[in-house]
């Protein structure tokens, strides 16, 4: 084990001393060591603010200033020599061992050669993240869903191998692979270019979808009011568009799905698409605020409590508008004042904000009601408390008081970890409250 460990001895302030040179001379770098290495400038002040005989520990280290071969784990401890405060800096080459376990997760050759490529790219842009900090931090959103959404599918290849999922995982691939690679090389200029090229939409929406599937908390639901073969626009600029948009709504964390219609604007050759977040006005527009932060982000909107966004494209083939579906006035019930007073008083009369909220609700109160059977199957009950609070004001929104003596009870139970009392009352609140939002749904939308 000697020579696959190496001890770097700085003072307190990170300079070099003295090392074994075990695994390379470090002896000509110049300066704080967190000056140097970006990997251990992340644990600066975690580092510095160590007490004596305290260590901090970091695992699975590539690092471009040691060496960027190997795989290393690192453990710095601050300790006293002669009373002077050291920094001791132990460096353990693991390459093998890592890169054992990484062999043992592919049991196909096949996939294995695929996942080694897409694991060096995930490496290598993740490398030149740290190097480029200052510039991805203006293009935070444009990389961290795609990089996360690459590490996801390349470990996905090797379980699901089912040929339609990993037909769809492999163009889903090439789609976020080729967007980083384009994304890096133009990460010095405010925009990327313009290289427009034929494309598939429904290709474009698998590998959003297939982005965001390694968090579970994004939901997204896509729908289109046009058939097309083909679409020749600059493929890159719209899924940013749409990847930049949904992390920001991700981080305001909506409750529920986020639907996401394409539609084809022939005055304006614009794609234009509609995201439909449960979020409130207020935190609508400071999305968009978010969003425009950064130059040649396509256009983006409120209009009508929704987020409305173009993507002017050259040309559309084969283009046919599907006719929407809507229920005649006779089939959906007028929402009036005296079925929602409550609502009517918040938006000041407003009936456009009240069909919205109403349309909101009946569209997210069926997720949460599934998402409590599944935190209490799971015995979570701090997450079932917090559901079931959450909850709550949806039902008064929809003037459905017979359910909330029942929705209290069933929160206090949570809080009070009842198991027997929610075992007893918890699905039986689930079903009937699931019937009354199908039934309003088949009243009001």
């Amino acid at each position: 084990m000697a020579n696959r460990t190496q001890l770097v001895i700085l003072d307190h302030e990170g300079s070099y001393i003295d090392s074994c040179q075990t695994l390379k001379n470090v002896s000509g770098f110049e300066g704080s060591i967190f000056m140097n290495s970006f990997i251990i400038n992340k644990y600066k002040e975690q580092i510095l603010n160590l007490s004596e005989g305290q260590e901090i520990e970091c695992f699975c280290i590539s690092d471009p200033f040691f060496r960027q071969d190997l795989i290393c784990d690192y453990q710095i401890r601050k300790v006293r020599i002669e009373g002077q405060i050291q920094l001791h800096w132990l460096i353990h080459d693991r390459t093998q061992s890592y890169m054992r376990g990484n062999e043992r997760e592919m049991n196909e050759v096949e996939v294995r050669e695929e996942n080694n490529e897409l694991r060096q790219l995930v490496r290598k842009l993740e490398q030149e993240k740290y190097i480029n900090l200052a510039v991805y931090g203006k293009l935070y959103h444009e990389m961290k869903a795609p990089i996360s959404g690459l590490k996801f599918l390349s470990t996905s290849i090797s379980r699901y191998l089912e040929p339609e999922l990993k037909k769809r995982f492999q163009l889903s691939c090439g789609i976020i692979s080729g967007y980083l690679e384009h994304a890096v090389n133009q990460l010095g200029n405010t925009e990327l270019k313009e290289t427009n090229s034929p494309f598939k939409i429904d290709q474009i929406i698998a590998a959003v979808e297939d982005t965001f599937l390694g968090e579970k908390d994004v939901h997204l639901l896509f729908d289109k009011e046009f058939e097309s073969s083909i679409v020749i626009g600059n493929k890159y600029k719209l899924y940013t568009g749409i990847v930049r948009l949904l992390s920001i709504i991700n981080d305001s964390r909506p409750d529920g799905r986020v639907r996401i219609v394409f539609s084809y604007d022939m005055a304006t050759h614009s794609l234009l698409l509609t995201f439909r977040p449960n979020l409130l006005p207020d935190a609508q527009h400071r999305v968009v605020l978010k969003y425009l932060e950064v130059r040649g982000v396509l256009d983006l909107k409120v209009e009508m409590g929704t987020l409305v966004m173009m993507c002017p494209v050259d040309d559309i083939k084969i283009i046919k508008t599907i006719p929407v579906q809507k229920k005649t006035n006779s089939e959906v019930r007028e929402i009036t004042q005296a079925h929602f007073p409550y609502l009517y008083q918040i938006t000041n009369q407003d009936d456009d904000m009240v069909r919205d909220i109403i349309e909101g609700v009946l569209d997210v109160v069926p997720f949460e009601l599934e998402k409590m059977l599944q935190q209490y199957e799971e015995r979570d009950f701090n997450a079932l408390a917090r559901t079931t609070h959450k909850v709550k004001p949806n039902f008064e929104n929809l003037e459905q008081k017979q359910f909330m003596s029942r929705i209290f009870e069933i929160e206090a139970a949570a809080l009070n970890k009842d198991d027997s009392y929610l075992k007893q009352h918890l699905e039986s609140f689930v079903r009937e409250a699931s019937a009354r939002i199908d039934e309003l749904k088949g009243i009001y939308t």
